[in-house]
């Protein structure tokens, strides 16, 4: 019966050191399959590997072009949190500087040295301001990058359409008057352009490398996304080992 206690110990304490990743040289003699068949409700334990060369990661990061299948998951990709989030910023930013603008931006008068001067700036033109040049004005680098960030598959596709909803909110900021802010007098017509050819090209290849990055950050940190043994864990392994 003492042996049995003994040996039903020596199972616990090796459980529980499975369940933490904690690494014990008598393990070895037992061998992988053992333990692995130890883990928690039958779940193998995923030993940590070494850690691959910047070269390594830096060309194992890259993914190539599956066209159709992108094409097919199209509905799944703009489902996407970054997605959302970078259309919705903007729209709402453009919305925001074209209602906070267009008095200011129709009462410039470009024939004289300084149109604003004696002019008061609203503070919601500011702000959007801020939030247009960053998701709006070609080419919408934040937009693109937090599209790549969070995208599973197809950051290209995603940061394209994005790169199409954009050209659309900067094309309808200035032709509306408050877009005089940003055009003054010149012609719209090459502000147009370059918003419908920037915009789509510049999202989809930053949205691309950013995806490229955080492939990247993956592949040469393999334990950047495991989390650690919570306290309540740590406590409970204790209570079985006594």
């Amino acid at each position: 019966m003492a042996r049995a206690k003994r040996t039903d110990r020596t199972e616990a304490r090796r459980r529980y050191r499975v369940e933490q990743g904690i690494a014990d040289p008598a393990d070895a003699a037992i061998g992988p399959n053992v333990i692995a068949g130890s883990a928690k409700d039958g779940a193998a334990a995923t030993p940590t590997g070494a850690r691959p060369s910047i070269v390594a990661s830096f060309r194992g990061a890259a993914r190539p072009l599956d066209l159709r299948g992108d094409l097919r998951a199209l509905p799944v990709i703009i489902r996407e949190r970054g997605f959302l989030i970078s259309v919705a910023v903007a729209v709402v930013a453009t919305a925001v500087f074209v209602v906070a603008t267009n008095e200011l931006g129709a009462s410039l008068d470009f024939s004289l040295p300084e149109p604003l001067k004696d002019k008061t700036m609203p503070a919601a033109t500011s702000i959007s301001y801020l939030a247009v040049s960053l998701f709006v004005a070609p080419p919408p680098a934040a937009g693109g990058f937090l599209i790549g960030f969070f995208a599973k598959r197809g950051s290209w596709l995603s940061g394209l359409i994005f790169g199409v909803v954009a050209a659309a909110c900067y094309s309808w900021m200035i032709v509306s008057p408050a877009g005089r802010l940003l055009a003054g007098q010149n012609p719209t017509s090459p502000f147009i352009v370059q918003a419908w050819v920037a915009g789509p090209i510049g999202a989809a290849l930053f949205a691309s490398a950013a995806a490229w990055y955080r492939r990247f950050l993956d592949l040469a940190n393999p334990n950047r996304g495991q989390r650690r043994p919570t306290r309540q864990a740590q406590a409970r392994g204790g209570q079985k080992r006594r």
